[in-house]
């Protein structure tokens, strides 16, 4: 739960909102302590807003903000406020962000009114839709009892925000100026993804909900697994990398201190397999990718407009990964793996959401094979365009 004296203020601004309140929705690290106990220590508070219904409501939130005595924090263009807490030396900080596809097309800021803005969210939609309502209660700043509710996001979009963040942060898309900063901010948000998941009850469902939640939007959880496979498969990928670091930083480290900390890397090895889907999701993305690349698997790309053309499929087909080439297959393994010798097979193990996300990639592949008059002369029933 949101500590004091944060909490006061928190219950302050969602008085003032009111009904408009039901569009603020908490993210980031104070969602977290809806979620799991011992949540790391953070005082900022994050909102995620639905733009479209604020817009409706006829609520200056400007005006809220201002007869609240929040100021805009200096260089933040408009999207974070702050005000000091009175007897103490704390403020009382909140940043607003908003789905991504509302943002201006020169920033990355999203107009929620004349003099608020909001940062523009990858993936915020899915957060917006996936939150659920928790009460909250204490004393306004005058000393009155309030009780309210409050959105926060739910676990499985949480984890697919901080995989983003990871993400960029890892790669330094600032430049070198803030590659030290970015560097430690990468950590905590591996840190407080493998949290985050450590805390679900029942793996097998969170993972369910975990790729459900792209059902609107299979580019992006393309884009989620992708980074999932690439920081979290083996003990030595990039997350476990930035985890060790988080879990030693500041801390001298003795032999028995060492193995505790292999036997810690061990243990959320374990419990991120749980989530990344299994290879054969990741030798069938390969297979679709190299099946469509005309300029440098023409061969493959030959094979697939084969098999399609002769079994009388097009590639928008819902049947069109069945028939990805078996040389397409396999890839390079590390030794003693077993490499998936059919699409078939390797479709059988797949969630469906798996292959939802498989289809809607190929279909986007596809439109590069559509495009080329040679290949459709070939193979005209392959690549028919659907009315």
């Amino acid at each position: 739960m949101i500590p004091e004296p944060q909490r006061t203020y928190v219950l302050e601004l969602l008085k003032a909102l009111g009904p408009a309140a039901d569009e603020f929705i908490v993210a980031g690290a104070q969602a977290m302590k809806f979620i799991l106990e011992g949540a790391r220590t953070t005082k900022d508070i994050d909102f995620l807003l639905d733009v479209v219904c604020l817009r409706g409501q006829g609520l200056s939130i400007a005006a809220k903000l201002q007869e609240l005595r929040y100021q805009v924090v200096a260089g933040s263009q408009n999207f974070q406020f702050e005000k000091g807490i009175p007897g103490t030396a704390e403020t009382m900080r909140i940043e607003f962000m908003a789905p991504e596809e509302f943002k201006r097309a020169s920033d990355f800021r999203v107009e929620v009114e004349k003099g608020v803005h909001a940062r523009a969210c990858t993936g915020g939609s899915i957060a917006l839709a996936e939150s659920t309502i928790y009460p909250i209660s204490g004393r306004l700043p005058d000393g009155s009892s309030f009780e309210t509710s409050i959105r926060v996001t739910k676990p499985h979009p949480l984890v697919m925000l901080k995989l983003l963040a990871l993400d960029d942060r890892y790669r330094n898309i600032r430049g070198p100026a803030e590659a030290r900063h970015d560097r430690d901010e990468a950590r905590v948000h591996v840190a407080d993804t493998i949290a985050v998941i450590g805390a679900q009850p029942n793996m097998e469902k969170f993972k369910g909900d975990f790729e459900q939640q792209f059902h609107a939007d299979a580019v992006l959880g393309l884009r989620v697994l992708k980074i999932l496979e690439a920081y979290f498969r083996e003990s030595t990928s990039p997350g476990f990398l930035l985890y060790e670091e988080f879990v030693v930083a500041d801390k001298p480290l003795d032999r028995d201190a060492r193995r505790e900390v292999r036997q810690e890397i061990a243990r959320v090895h374990g419990l991120m397999l749980g989530l990344v889907p299994v290879k054969s999701f990741y030798e069938l993305l390969a297979a679709v990718e190299d099946s469509c690349d005309v300029e440098r698997k023409g061969t493959l790309v030959g094979e697939f407009l084969a098999n399609l053309q002769d079994s009388g499929t097009d590639i928008g087909s819902s049947a069109a990964l069945q028939h990805l080439p078996a040389m397409a297959l396999g890839g390079a393994l590390a030794k003693g793996d077993r490499f998936t010798v059919s699409a078939s097979e390797g479709l059988r193990v797949l969630s469906e959401p798996e292959i939802r996300i498989l289809d809607a990639h190929l279909q986007v592949c596809a439109e590069g094979l559509r495009d080329r008059t040679d290949l459709v002369q070939r193979f005209p029933r392959a690549l028919r365009r659907n009315a």
